[in-house]
């Protein structure tokens, strides 16, 4: 199994990972893995620093085959994303040939499921993969992380319709793959839970079988328990910890719960009916979550120095309450890095509130190919211009009296249009998703609409001028940087506050699994000669290879394979993914 992950940078070597595996005609093959992945069974796996890494890999396989099959399949799907995406698309800018670019057909994308679920489409979001001209992934890649897969789909239609464009039918392609892949990874894990918990796939489960297959796909869903190393074993002592350690997990049961009895599914489901609740309750889940979002807003408009979508900094503490999770717990650096404060030292920086709603920190994360994060207010006063002007620009006494209409403004059309005077771009009209209109509408609606980031060092876009690459002087953040600062947000949510350490990888019976204990052995040699820095990817590397080996029946060769990791610096890290950082 050949795991690849973005590189660490996109011009030179960096550190990486070298490690064995046994090839199909049994040899033993040295390959490298960029981005180590950290597995642990059961309530281990709450400790580890981030337990979505096992799921944040897609096969090579099932992107081609996810976007042959619509290709090639009826055209009934790919229809009715055309009727959804049509207001979208006919207002972003195109080339000479009437289609997007790459970087503007993801935001679309972005906006439509967003919109539609309250999803965010790993690979679609983050800015360092907004602006990659191309992600070429060569054949040997078996796995690639899913921050690269909207890439890489958008690579291999674009091969096979021999354009570098997106119209309005290759754009709803795209959009019909990713949801195609989700509900494929959705059975999949429906399966595994079937199969760890030791129940048939044919006929129907009961009422209690069905409420444990819920609860594990929660502890999958939201936590991260990675059912590949899990026996039942492992689910039921995970499943006791959220009980007893997690003050949100009878709430999150609740809301499945709700979702079940909402469906009027019945009380006992076959496989296919548990396939169709638990995607109702994973389409539920932003909403859900969506309780945070309403509660940051709340919180931070009652504070003293709130004024204009924006608050003192000084004056924003940590912020805990029952079953919910917690809040503001960053550092004036992560608030910096969210791109969410004003230019201004420490005690000057005022906190602007939209950018921190949009920000990943407002995200949970999720085992699937997305995050779920606050519904960004602004993009339904967008859509709603979009939908009247049906193009990239408007005049500017056009767009005064559309946007003098929207909800909660309070300006008169005579003013907005003195004031729309110097948004004016030289064709005359004004882009509606440009940074001179990006700032009127954080002014106008400071509550709703984010404001374009001041810094050159684009993070995480929350306008659209920043996400397509419109504005002038930006600097993109380098992809595998960027994943890195996404994961560290998202996995404050999914980990249970106890620092990973080699302690918890040990299993409680060694006897029963000795490729542990060649890990233990193999950690304790290697990280006499290791810095710190590297330690715990050295960890993280050799528990995931053992795993793997044990798993397949090769744990005699776990020892051999692991006591190959090494740290070296070369040039591997160009070998399966060619990324140019030129803005699309």
């Amino acid at each position: 199994m050949t795991m690849f992950a973005a590189t660490a940078s996109l011009g030179g070597a960096a550190d990486d990972m070298a490690w064995g595996d046994v090839a199909a005609d049994g040899s033993l093959e040295t390959r490298s893995l960029d981005v180590p992945v950290a597995t642990a069974r059961g309530a281990q796996n709450f400790f580890i620093p981030n337990p979505m890494d096992s799921h944040d890999w897609s096969h090579t396989s099932v992107v081609r085959n996810s976007l042959f099959t619509e290709l090639n399949g009826t055209s009934a799907k790919v229809k009715i994303f055309e009727e959804a995406l049509r207001p979208i698309f006919s207002a972003m800018p195109k080339d000479s040939e009437g289609r997007l670019n790459s970087g503007t057909a993801r935001y679309a994308l972005h906006r439509h499921f967003s919109q539609k679920h309250g999803w965010s489409i790993k690979g679609l979001e983050p800015a360092g993969a907004a602006w990659l001209s191309s992600a070429s992934v060569t054949p040997d890649v078996k796995d690639i992380t899913k921050y690269m897969v909207p890439s890489y789909l958008q690579q291999l239609l674009a091969q096979r319709l021999g354009v570098s464009g997106f119209d309005l039918h290759s754009l709803s392609t795209l959009a019909a793959v990713i949801e195609h892949m989700i509900h494929a990874e959705t059975i999949s894990y429906v399966y595994s839970i079937f199969t760890t918990l030791g129940l048939p796939i044919p006929g129907r489960r009961t009422e209690k079988e069905v409420d444990d297959i819920v609860d594990t796909f929660m502890m999958v869903f939201a936590f991260g328990i990675n059912l590949d190393v899990s026996i039942l074993a492992d689910v039921q002592k995970a499943k006791a910890h959220l009980e007893k350690s997690h003050s949100g997990w009878p709430q999150l049961q609740s809301f499945a719960k709700e979702v079940k009895q909402g469906a009027s599914v019945g009380r006992d489901l076959d496989f296919a009916g548990i396939v169709q609740l638990v995607e109702k309750i994973s389409q539920g889940y932003a909403k859900w979550q969506g309780k945070d979002c309403k509660r940051v807003k709340d919180e931070l408009t009652a504070k003293p120095s709130y004024q204009e979508g924006r608050v003192q900094l000084s004056e924003v503490k940590a912020s805990h309450a029952a079953g919910g999770r917690s809040l503001f717990m960053e550092s004036f650096q992560d608030f910096e890095k969210l791109g969410v404060l004003s230019e201004g030292s420490e005690a000057e920086a005022r906190l602007i509130i939209p950018n921190y709603v949009n920000s990943q920190s407002m995200c949970l994360s999720t085992a699937s190919m997305y995050t779920v994060c606050c519904v960004n207010e602004c993009d339904g006063l967008l859509s709603s211009l979009e939908r009247e002007v049906g193009g990239p620009s408007a005049e500017p006494a056009q767009l005064a009296r559309l946007v003098a209409a929207l909800p909660g403004l309070s300006l008169g059309e005579r003013l907005i249009l003195d004031e729309f005077q110097g948004l004016v771009e030289a064709s005359g009209q004004i882009s509606l998703h440009g940074p001179k209109l990006a700032s009127w509408m954080h002014r106008a609606f400071p509550l709703e609409c984010p404001a374009p980031l001041a810094s050159s060092k684009i993070a995480n876009p929350k306008t659209p001028d920043e996400w397509i690459g419109e504005s002038e002087n930006l600097e993109v953040k380098n992809l595998e940087d960027m994943i890195s600062e996404v994961a560290d947000v998202l996995a404050r949510y999914t980990t249970m506050g106890k620092e990973a350490g080699a302690e918890i990888l040990v299993a409680e019976d060694p006897v029963s699994d000795p490729s542990v204990d060649v890990v233990s052995h193999v950690i304790q040699h290697q990280q006499n000669f290791l810095p710190q820095s590297s330690q715990h990817n050295l960890i993280s590397t050799v528990v995931r290879l053992a795993a793997m080996l044990s798993m397949m029946g090769f744990v005699g060769v776990a020892a051999k394979s692991a006591l190959q990791v090494t740290i070296s610096s070369s040039d591997k890290l160009q070998k399966g993914l060619k990324l140019d950082k030129d803005f699309v």
